[in-house]
């Protein structure tokens, strides 16, 4: 018969796989998702039961063919990034931006895992973003990459700089390592002081190519605009006055100089920047003329 006994037995089972099912489920190492913790709970020992018996043949299924979990990586280790990478590019990659939409959690994971062996910084902003994402592995995942990517950085500059103290007079190791350093800058991985003192340090640097190409256009522009994050100013009017001078009809070296003006709130230099440009025969494109008009009005571009 179905005694009181008998009745307990079954509840403090039921209780018993219940907790366990609530605490797979939880950990987000499972097939199983939030929304089936409630119907599993309303079912008295058949609903954990049940939950235990689909995860132990997913699992069967699985096993030996499931991807590798970003966070257990030894990023230290390149040859695995390589390996992985290598294993990861068969078949078709949905945009990272199509993956962090995905609703279907399972699915989310899979493309998102796909998508970031791909190229990571090809989809750098959307990495950055989904760091937050509510899903503990999606979020792993961005976490991981962005570390991985970090470190690569700064070892690429480290040795990079070593190789420009032994060569001093190699161009082209002196431009790797400023367009490493660039990347690095506009990454967003940098706190605040930190990316000031690299500022600091790539501004050194552009002054060493200058001195070896004063003439070099893109060290030109990014001495300009690294010394308006810098706020400085002096240095960055002084350098924008070069690039007007040596390109007077490139749109770009007067966009830069009435950047400064109006960053450093200069309004005499910026007003006679804007009449000189006036009596100038410059090159405008149409995104140069939109971005001026602004400061333009009335005159003919």
């Amino acid at each position: 018969m179905f005694t009181i006994q008998t009745a307990r037995i079954f509840i403090v089972i039921h209780v018993l796989l219940s907790v366990i099912c609530v605490f797979i489920i939880l950990s987000g190492k499972t097939s199983l998702r939030k929304e089936q913790i409630i119907p599993m709970l309303l079912l008295p020992l058949f609903g954990p039961f049940m939950a235990l018996v689909i995860e132990f043949l997913n699992v069967l299924g699985e096993q030996g063919n499931r991807p590798i979990d970003l966070e257990h990586l030894d990023t230290s280790k390149d040859i695995l990034w390589k390996a992985l990478k290598s294993y990861h590019e068969k078949g078709d990659i949905v945009p990272l931006e199509e993956a962090i939409l995905i609703n279907d959690v399972k699915t989310r994971r899979k493309f998102m895992l796909e998508t970031l062996y791909d190229d990571p910084m090809k989809y750098w902003d959307v990495i950055m973003l989904a760091k937050n994402n509510p899903d503990v592995e999606t979020s792993h995942y961005a976490t991981t990459t962005i570390a991985y990517v970090q470190k690569q950085f700064q070892v690429s500059m480290q040795e990079l700089a070593v190789s420009v103290e032994k060569n001093p007079d190699d161009v082209e190791i002196l431009n790797k390592y400023l367009g490493t350093m660039k990347k690095y800058l506009e990454s967003g991985l940098l706190e605040e002081h930190l990316l000031r003192n690299l500022r600091i340090v790539y501004g050194k640097n552009l002054d060493k190519k200058l001195i070896k190409v004063k003439n070099d256009k893109f060290a030109l522009v990014e001495k300009v605009r690294n010394s308006i994050e810098l706020r400085e100013y002096t240095n960055a009017y002084e350098v924008s006055g070069l690039l007007v001078s040596y390109w007077p009809e490139d749109e770009q070296s007067w966009i830069e100089a009435v950047r400064v003006c109006i960053v450093g709130g200069d309004n005499k230099i910026l007003k006679e920047r804007l009449l000189e440009m006036q009596t100038r025969k410059i090159n405008w494109t149409q995104a140069g003329k939109e971005q001026m008009a602004p400061w333009l009005q009335g005159a003919i571009l």
